[in-house]
């Protein structure tokens, strides 16, 4: 049987599975899952990305058949938010974002009305 072919943003996906780089013992891991599991895409919070010369960068665990969603853990405004993934798109990750504003730091709460606005102005912006 052939899986319908999801479609997002004019890409095609046949797995419906998202999966994210968070909570993996080593970045090794990342890649294995990836294979295993059949995941076309995974969310990268920037904050883990460290381009210096000699770092251990979670980009170069993740194969280039897989679609990248930055996302935008760590911002608190819409304002941050929609900063961090002007970065991801400078950084030639994209446009596809995962928005994330948390003002709450106890139980990790969306704040929804944040994520409305940033929502609303990068998609403006064409993301």
């Amino acid at each position: 049987m052939t899986p319908e072919v999801l479609i997002i943003g004019g890409r095609s996906f046949t797995s419906r599975l998202f999966t994210g780089t968070g909570k993996f013992a080593s970045n090794h891991l990342i890649a294995e899952m990836l294979a295993e599991s059949g995941s076309q895409m995974i969310t990268v919070a920037l904050r883990r990305v460290d381009l210096s010369a000699g770092a251990d960068n979670i980009l170069e665990y993740i194969p280039a058949t897989v679609t990248l969603l930055p996302n935008t853990s760590g911002a608190r405004t819409a304002r941050e938010a929609v900063r961090i993934a002007r970065i991801a798109r400078e950084a030639g990750c994209g446009d596809f974002i995962k928005i994330e504003v948390i003002t709450d730091t106890k139980y990790l709460m969306p704040d929804n009305w944040e994520t409305l606005t940033a929502t609303e102005i990068l998609a403006k912006e064409g993301f």
